[in-house]
């Protein structure tokens, strides 16, 4: 029996995607995925065009998002899947909509800084207007870094994050964990912990302290807010051969085990054949449905 194809990690033109959300769906057809969750950064925008673009198809859509979130002194990702969109309680909406004027000022202050840095003849030539045009959704820090690419300034978006978006960040306000956590469950969703060992934005980054021996300790106090999955099969994780590592301690505190593309499209260097190739059952969906019909 043919293996069942989901992809319930990616992203749009509402945050830092190449396709809209009616174009992924006509990629899902194209690849025969049948199980699929658009989760843009810190927005449910996309949310409606999406669904509404699923309803004349075979395929199981439902919404999800990928928020930002503070967890001790650093920052982590969290997926959340929801049963429909009207089961998003009113209150998160509106601290994910604060969320996306947030990343609009601390946007503004980023190009301040670049701005002031970069050689001379391009100084004062990034214009906030071009790069939210540029966005079309949620402003991140991949849509300055093509514009910086457009104007000639670097020769790719990694150079602009290795020689200047790292470097000159500006941090900004997350939601702390536990609260994220329990709006999530508040609305019947399911919250995700998403790459947990991909190193930025995970519960493991040795250059910053986060050690791998102490992913069970975090998981625990995750696992006591309400977590209820975790995201296992990942292009890093298989990669580095971790996958079964993360699977094992998925198990070991009950969580859903999950996995994706993480799906951008090729402002990430992904191709569309990759979209819906994760090599595992979607089981996590029938999970998923228990956890919304409770």
């Amino acid at each position: 029996m043919p293996l069942r194809k989901s992809e319930i990690h990616m992203h749009s033109i509402f945050s830092d995607g190449e396709f809209s959300p009616s174009q992924l769906i006509d990629l899902a057809k194209r690849n025969q995925v049948s199980v699929l969750s658009l989760t843009d950064h810190d927005t449910f925008d996309g949310i409606p065009e999406f669904l509404q673009s699923a309803e004349a198809t075979e395929i199981t859509a439902f919404p999800g998002i990928e928020i930002t979130v503070k967890f001790h002194d650093f920052n982590i990702h969290m997926l959340a899947y929801f049963k429909d969109y009207e089961s998003i309680n009113p209150e998160l909406k509106d601290r994910v909509k604060k969320m996306t004027q947030t990343r609009e000022t601390r946007m503004r202050q980023l190009i301040e800084r670049v701005n002031e840095v970069i050689p001379d003849r391009f100084q004062g030539k990034i214009i906030f207007e071009n790069v939210k045009r540029a966005a079309e959704g949620v402003l991140a820090r991949p849509h300055l870094a093509r514009e910086m690419v457009k104007l000639g300034i670097v020769s790719s978006t990694g150079q602009a994050f290795e020689r200047y978006l790292v470097k000159y960040n500006v941090e900004r306000e997350n939601l702390d964990a536990p609260i994220a956590i329990s709006m999530v469950r508040e609305s019947g969703g399911v919250p995700v912990l998403a790459h947990p060992g991909e190193r930025s934005y995970s519960l493991i980054c040795p250059e910053k302290g986060r050690q791998p021996e102490n992913v069970p300790i975090l998981l625990e106090e995750l696992k006591e807010m309400g977590l209820l999955g975790l995201e296992c099969h990942y292009p890093y994780h298989e990669r580095i051969g971790t996958v079964d590592y993360f699977i094992d301690l998925a198990n070991s505190f009950n969580l859903i085990v999950t996995g994706s593309r993480d799906f951008h499209g090729f402002n990430s260097h992904q191709k569309a054949s990759i979209f819906g190739t994760t090599k595992m059952e979607p089981v996590f969906l029938e999970q998923f449905q228990k956890v919304w019909a409770a």
